[in-house]
């Protein structure tokens, strides 16, 4: 059995189970009787996107709940399994590879993530390293349990509903019309000085 590089084998028999010994890469004399399946130990990106260029088959993105409302978002996480906890895995998910376990398993439960802590314009845009940071914080100790170590996990790209979008726009450009009035307030301020200095 070929193990490749970056990743290591769990031995299943079907007399005796799930056995310790993790084969690392490289070739291994393996009986017949045994099934090996393979978990990477190297980073691996796993993407839930709107966008099939960056990586899904078709629109994965999903509505994240905030404190006062929801945020569609696009999700990425770089991951690889504990090699030393791969057999616990294997025994949990009943046998399916690291990949499936992801892509399967762990799909519906990051899609249950809640990030009360903030509201919706924050984690569209106020706060959004923010926002990744407590989320890589959260999946690392949820995954950390199961054996899957999280190297980060990030909100790529977020999309509000339209009446929020609109509000957004509003306030941006209610800020822009305050700060033109208060630059043209220190105009005529310096004008005022200026004229009085002359006179």
């Amino acid at each position: 059995e070929r193990i490749p590089a970056g990743y290591v084998g769990v031995q299943y028999s079907v007399n005796g189970g799930v056995e310790d010994d993790v084969l690392s890469q490289g070739w291994h004399l393996v009986s017949p009787m045994k099934k090996v399946t393979l978990y990477s130990v190297a980073t691996e990106t796993f993407v839930m996107s709107q966008d099939e260029r960056a990586g899904s088959k078709d629109d994965e993105s999903f509505d994240l709940t905030c404190s006062d409302g929801v945020v569609n978002v696009d999700f990425e996480m770089q991951y690889n399994f504990d090699a030393n906890q791969v057999t616990n895995v294997f025994t949990k998910y009943r046998g399916v590879n690291g990949e499936t376990v992801i892509s399967t398993n762990l799909r519906s439960k990051i899609k249950t993530i809640v990030l009360s802590r903030y509201t919706v314009l924050e984690a569209h845009l106020e706060k959004k390293s923010e926002v990744n940071k407590a989320l890589t914080e959260a999946l690392r100790e949820e995954l950390g349990r199961l054996g899957i170590f999280v190297e980060s996990a990030t909100l790529p790209a977020t999309r509000v509903s339209e009446s929020i979008q609109n509000s957004i726009n509003a306030r941006t450009q209610k800020a822009q019309e305050l700060e033109a009035e208060k630059l043209n307030q220190e105009k005529a301020l310096l004008e005022q000085e200026t004229a009085r200095i002359n006179a």
